[in-house]
């Protein structure tokens, strides 16, 4: 609840494009543009990837984002009685802390058009990935274990994609990939190599890391979530064949 013109209680999250304008606000317009001005956030925008500052009663990170070779700045307002040691709950809004990969925030942001990201003009591969013995990890090894399949899972991805690409974490244990300019066919390349990646990073271990794939393919006359719909088909193809 806000207690008067300018105070918070909640968080509140602004995202700005290279000129400055706002793409996005979990507050109106008006508000945002007041408090952009009240606390000085564009004179303080990060020459590097990070800013963080208090003014009067609140506490500002500002975090650069890279989408697609454009550049993008998450800011974050907190009021100083919720402001936490480093502030790393606001300024990891947009990345899960297990792998390193966008998380699911990202991923609504860019799906609803807050953030740009050049879905409606290029053609691409989606892969989902998913691992299939989770559960039985975590029931067997503990979840810390199981936190560490997750990272290892994140880990392959962010190194078999190219830079223009997207990682997601999509759920607990389900991934999404976006291969910008890419079809099927490098998408199962892509798949292959990850597997790989995966049993050399956990060869000699206890845990077998098993995971499954799905792939489609976008382009301008198929919208987002029929391909997700597509992949997620695909998917679990694959994981009935393992079954039978």
């Amino acid at each position: 609840m806000r207690k008067g013109k300018y105070e918070i209680e909640e968080i509140n999250r602004i995202v700005l494009n290279n000129e400055n304008k706002i793409l996005y606000s979990s507050i109106n317009i008006n508000e945002a543009q007041n408090y952009l001005k009240k606390l000085d956030a564009i004179n303080k925008l990060p020459k590097v990837s990070c800013a963080q500052y208090r003014l009067e009663n609140y506490w500002v990170t500002i975090d650069e984002i890279n989408i697609s070779d454009q550049k993008y700045y998450m800011i974050t307002i907190v009021s100083s009685k919720q402001k936490c040691s480093d502030c790393s709950k606001c300024s990891k809004v947009l990345v899960d802390s297990v792998t390193g990969l966008h998380n699911r925030n990202y991923w609504e942001l860019i799906n609803n058009g807050s953030i740009y990201y050049p879905l409606s003009t290029k053609d691409f591969a989606l892969i989902i990935i998913d691992i299939d013995n989770l559960k039985e990890i975590n029931d067997s090894f503990g979840h810390l274990a199981g936190d560490g399949v997750i990272k290892i899972v994140g880990q392959s991805i962010k190194r078999n994609i190219r830079k223009e690409d997207l990682g997601i974490r999509y759920g607990g244990d389900e991934f999404l990939i976006l291969l910008f300019n890419q079809d099927k066919r490098a998408a199962k390349k892509v798949i292959e190599r990850i597997r790989k990646e995966i049993n050399e990073l956990n060869a000699g271990q206890r845990i077998s890391i098993q995971i499954s794939a799905g792939v489609a393919y976008y382009n301008s006359l198929i919208n987002v979530g029929d391909i997700i719909k597509m992949a997620d088909r695909d998917l679990y193809k694959e994981k009935q064949m393992k079954k039978t």
